[in-house]
């Protein structure tokens, strides 16, 4: 009977202390929620996103063959004229082949001229019965042969000599050269750009990234207020992307009217855009599942960042107003641009320790 407690009393002590380790464990989760942002809508706002000036027309420059560059006649920030030589590869093995090419040339044209010859005389004995016709046909044939390997020979000749050309980087427009990647005694590939010149003029423009709130709200030809360079600039947005980019927004291009000599491509810019009417008043929203209610009335759990990246609940209790198809309309209780979950809210409780759903 003694040892039959003793059983018993161990086999409660292990339970326990297996139900101890669980509830540790279960602790230690940290549960991923969804979440939405609270923002305003309607009305007259201004948002302000951040961008890069860029030229207008930015043209990559390359040879079109490979080889080893020899002369470098461009550097960076250099005004250049069009047809202006920039840089050129060495030119030796092509000389050779040009050579070759042109020597097949002189001996594709002897041949051809002793076959036309040749043509001539069996033609004349022909016609005087002095040969056979299978005989006069095969000195057509060879002419044809040999006039036809001289044009072929012709056009490799021409081929070659246009390849002078492909070692040689000349300035397709007046412009200045933004960026050099390769200088004399360097081995390139065709097609590897060699500079970066931008057309010279003040066609400048900044792109932008628009999150995915606004970006139907951007058109083409929407007026913009750009700071740049301590300069306040007029811009029009010249193009909307349609998808997002890798950074999860928009591509928005602004081109800037009439920019100051001083504006020069990469340098930071701000956009400002305008939004809405100055005659209605912008009411905060949030997403229609962020608010619950219980008995003391309407509330949010609201995420607030810990140090280590986790996010702490916070129940908030607000004051809703109408509801539309962007949610609740906010009268009191948050602010703009906090995260509030937007499932779950029966599982969520205050203190408690959550991530955010990606």
């Amino acid at each position: 009977m003694k040892q039959t407690k003793i059983i018993l009393t161990l086999a409660v002590g292990l339970l326990l202390i297996s139900c101890g380790e669980d509830v540790v464990e279960e602790e230690n989760v940290i549960r991923p929620v969804k979440y939405g942002t609270s923002s305003f809508s309607g009305g007259f706002q201004t948002k302000v996103f951040n961008g890069v000036s860029k030229s207008g027309s930015e043209t990559k420059l390359s040879f079109r063959t490979n080889g080893l560059i020899v002369q470098m006649k461009g550097n960076i920030g250099d005004r250049v004229k069009k047809g202006q030589l920039l840089a050129q590869l060495d030119q030796k093995d092509i000389s050779l082949s040009y050579e070759k090419a042109k020597s097949a040339v002189n001996s594709a044209r002897i041949q051809m001229e002793t076959a036309k010859s040749n043509l001539d005389r069996v033609k004349e004995l022909y016609q005087s019965n002095s040969v056979s016709l299978k005989e006069y046909e095969d000195a057509k044939n060879n002419f044809a042969n040999a006039s036809s390997g001289y044009q072929t020979a012709e056009k490799s000749m021409s081929l070659q000599a246009s390849q002078f050309e492909y070692t040689k980087i000349v300035a397709p427009a007046s412009g200045v050269i933004a960026a050099k990647n390769h200088d004399v005694n360097e081995n390139v590939q065709a097609g590897e750009p060699i500079f970066i010149m931008n057309s010279e003029g003040g066609d400048l423009e900044i792109n932008v990234g628009a999150p995915e709130k606004y970006i139907s709200k951007i058109k083409n030809g929407m007026e913009v207020n750009v700071a740049i360079n301590d300069e306040q600039v007029q811009g029009t947005v010249s193009e909307v992307g349609y998808s997002a980019d890798e950074s999860g927004t928009y591509p928005v291009t602004v081109i800037l009217i009439d920019p100051s000599d001083a504006l020069r491509p990469d340098m930071p810019a701000e956009v400002t855009f305008e939004f809405g009417s100055k005659d209605t008043k912008a009411k905060l929203m949030v997403p229609i599942k962020a608010v619950g209610e219980d008995e003391n009335g309407n509330f949010v759990f609201v995420l607030l960042e810990n140090e280590d990246g986790s996010y702490s609940v916070k129940k908030q209790p607000v004051v809703v107003g109408d509801l539309n198809n962007e949610g609740f309309t906010v009268e009191s209780g948050i602010e703009e641009n906090e995260l509030v979950a937007t499932a779950g809210l029966r599982t969520l409780h205050e203190g408690m320790t959550v991530s955010l759903l990606k």
